[in-house]
């Protein structure tokens, strides 16, 4: 072997190495934008805070949400019919944390759920909504429908409003 097909290999395992990393890079950093936009966080009153939850309730029919927390404080799931045109694209998030009068809301893909699974968190971080507590996977949140996931209003006024669209 010569030594200038070695130099060849070499240049060419070096940018292979190169784009493999810079693909990497670019796909950590959509992946942070993603979940960076994903959610906003905002100081808001309690009243502010009731307002916006009573405005996401009124758009669904009065069906139980898909998760409730049962008298032992585990979470159970519920098989409430959605009849749905078209099957949900989007999670979507609404918290409020009383004690510091803030409102998180986060929108997440469903398809970034599928793909990204655990690593989906960070797009969902400061709400206190954990689908993996839930049981919940982006395919069982498809399969119920466009509707309430999560309503839940804690003793100490904190609440959490999550449903599909």
């Amino acid at each position: 072997m010569t030594s200038r097909s070695r130099f060849t290999r070499r240049r060419d395992a070096g940018l292979v190495a190169g784009v493999a990393l810079g693909a990497a890079a670019i796909g950590l950093s959509v992946f942070g934008a993603l979940a960076w936009r994903a959610v906003s966080i905002r100081h808001a009153s309690q009243s502010e805070a009731l307002t916006q939850f009573d405005a996401v309730r009124a758009r669904f029919s009065p069906v139980d949400p898909l998760v409730q927390r049962d008298r032992s404080g585990r979470f159970a799931r519920h098989n409430p019919s959605r009849p749905s045109a078209r099957p949900p694209t989007q999670l979507r998030v609404l918290a409020y944390r009383a004690a510091e009068e803030r409102l998180a809301s986060a929108d997440v893909p469903l398809w970034f759920l599928r793909i990204k699974g655990p690593a989906a968190a960070l797009a969902l971080r400061g709400t206190g909504f954990d689908l993996e507590s839930l049981g919940l996977t982006a395919e069982d949140l498809t399969r119920a429908g466009v509707g309430v996931v999560l309503d839940e209003t804690r003793d100490d006024g904190d609440r959490v409003l999550a449903w599909t669209e």
